[in-house]
């Protein structure tokens, strides 16, 4: 029997935990469904107090929990690194505050469980805020694949390359992506958690979920501790999909890369993807041979998948819906991305999922 979920009235007020770059687009979002943003926390005392006075925001905490007493807000907004996720969730559930999280949602698995159980067992709502599906591009494919455009498919390729840990003309001095987030030098687990999580989402949202991953990785240079390049083979129902990204890769258009490269295959056709997000969709079978080419809006694409993350968060707190990114839907994109460093390490396919996450409390 399915649980009714309650409206949650307005107004929507919200605190905000974590000071990094994408507080920015956060707070932007906020502003865009009505809400209110009422507090910031951080270890980072001076960045929160940069942020603060960037967006209106009128207090600035040193600990989450003081924050959480002190403003008592709707929504909670985690935009933390991963390793204090777990912590924040447990202060708002504590307090009966819902909750949106940034992606990766855990380090790992136990922790991620460890999420879904203090949201459920307190009666919070909780969704990770998984952005690049919202991309404009993303949902107009998910609506040409629904309507059978190129038929059923059977393959696809997801390939984002670009010169972001390494030296380059345009960046001889700190790589573009390090200077962007200058955590992702240290960090020992970097391209597959922190982006190629990203586009097995995109998978998953199309396609449905994946059966099982064949992973391959490497550090291309010697700015990083962990892995800038990586590439899986994904099956899912029906589809096989290729699936690789590099921040190591000269040679390519400076970045930001406003998309991955996407080719999807079908019995009827394709569907090809550029890096500038548009599309163009080839209807190719017995009798009929035409090139579609959606008319899109992609008019401040990256910041807008940002906060149509956050209204869709807003629409269906307010309506008592379900989210599309809940934490249960979520466990199975972050079983892909933790299970794709199992095969790295093996050098075998892993089957999915790696645990029935359906049984577990």
């Amino acid at each position: 029997m399915t649980t009714a979920i309650a409206p949650v009235p307005d107004p929507l007020t919200v605190a905000m935990t974590g000071a990094g770059f994408v507080v920015p687009l956060h707070a932007a979002g906020w502003r865009q469904v009505g809400a209110t943003v009422v507090g910031i926390a951080s270890r980072t005392r001076a960045r929160a107090e940069e942020q603060a006075r960037a967006h209106g925001i009128p207090a600035v905490f040193d600990a989450l929990e003081e924050m959480l007493d002190a403003t008592r807000p709707t929504v909670l907004d985690i935009c933390s690194p991963p390793e204090a996720h777990l912590a924040a969730v447990e202060a708002a559930a504590a307090r009966g505050i819902h909750v949106i999280c940034q992606k990766p949602v855990a380090p790992g698995l136990g922790e991620a469980l460890a999420i879904r159980s203090a949201a459920r067992q307190a009666g919070i709502r909780c969704m990770v805020h998984e952005n690049f599906r919202f991309r404009p591009w993303y949902r107009e494919i998910r609506r040409l694949l629904d309507a059978g455009t190129i038929g059923r498919p059977f393959y696809a390729r997801s390939d984002g390359r670009m010169g972001g840990t390494v030296p380059t003309a345009a960046h001889p001095d700190t790589p573009w992506s390090l200077a962007r987030q200058p955590f992702m030098a240290s960090a020992p687990r970097l391209l597959i958690l922190e982006s190629v999580i990203h586009q097995i989402d995109v998978c998953r949202y199309l396609f449905g979920d994946p059966t099982s991953v064949f992973a391959r990785a490497c550090r291309v240079g010697d700015r990083t501790a962990g892995e800038d390049l990586a590439s899986l083979s994904m099956d899912f129902a029906g589809v096989i999909a290729m699936v690789e990204r590099s921040y190591g890769s000269r040679g390519y258009p400076d970045p930001p890369m406003a998309s991955e490269l996407l080719t999807v295959e079908g019995d009827r056709g394709a569907l090809f993807l550029g890096r500038d997000g548009r599309i163009r969709a080839e209807i190719d079978h017995p009798g009929e041979r035409r090139t579609l080419i959606p008319d899109l809006d992609l008019t401040d694409a990256y910041p807008r998948s940002y906060a149509d993350t956050i209204g869709h968060f807003a629409d269906a707190l307010r309506a008592g819906t379900a989210f599309e990114t809940d934490i249960d839907d979520n466990l199975k994109t972050l079983d892909a991305t933790l299970a794709a460093y199992r095969s790295w390490e093996t050098g075998e396919a892993v089957r999915l999922p790696t645990i029935a996450l359906e049984a577990q409390p």
